[in-house]
Formats: C-alpha cells, structure tokens, sequence
C-alpha cells in the first residue's frame, strides 16, 4: 500500500516538474510575441506584444496627414486589432497544449474565466490522483 502511494506521488512530482518546466519555455516565449499589422494603403502600422498592448504605431508616407481625424483614426483601430488577433492566435498556439482540456483561450481572452469549468476541472484531476 505504501509502496504504491509513494509511486503515485513521485509520478505525480514528476509530472507537476515536466508541466512546470512547460510554462517556463512557453513563457519565455510569450514574451517575445509580438504581431504586426498593416492598413492595406500602406499609410499605418501598428506593432503590439503578446498581451495586445501597443507598442509601436507608425505612418508611412504624406497620405495619412490629409486624412480627415476620424478616417485616421478608424484606420488607426483597424490595424491595431488585427494586430491583436494576430498575437493572440501566436499566444493560443504557444498555450495550446498546456491548458486544461476544455478550456477555450479565445473565450477566456473575451469573457474572462469560467469558474464553475476551472473547478470541475480540478475535481477531475483529484479524483484521477485519488484512485
């Protein structure tokens, strides 16, 4: 019996190692997530990281200085979210595998977490080490 709760636990440690050595790359490489987008005349680009914040927005060219303000600035937003969907998609594909089974990352970006899900899972995974 206590043979066979000590293998369980040191699965159980070399499991929760292998996952905590995961998150660290994954984040390592969340870091260096950055996306950018394009307007399609060329006149804005904007560059955001891995979280959707903006951190460069450039004008190319004369063009957009006679654009009126709320043309520039419709331009402005349309390039700035594509540039968020883009990094979040990098984000999704790097968290891909290390999120709980069931857990959707674009619905938890939009509507924030399901607490009931989380604690289901949970439950799951006790019950798996309860066994």
């Amino acid at each position: 019996m206590f043979s066979s709760m000590h293998n369980d636990m040191t699965e159980a440690l070399q499991e929760l190692r292998a996952k905590q050595d995961q998150l660290a790359t994954a984040f390592r490489e969340l870091d260096e997530v950055t996306a950018s987008a394009t307007s399609a005349d060329r006149t804005v680009k904007a560059t955001v990281d891995g979280r959707g914040r903006l951190t460069d927005l450039a004008f190319q060219g004369r063009r957009w200085r006679d654009m009126a303000p709320k043309e520039l600035g419709a331009k402005i937003v349309e390039v700035v979210a594509d540039a968020q969907r883009q990094a979040a998609a990098a984000v999704d594909e790097v968290m891909g595998g290390l999120t709980p089974a069931g857990v959707d990352l674009q619905e938890l970006r939009e509507n924030g977490p399901d607490v009931a899900a989380v604690i289901d899972s949970a439950i799951g995974e006790v019950g798996r080490w309860s066994r």
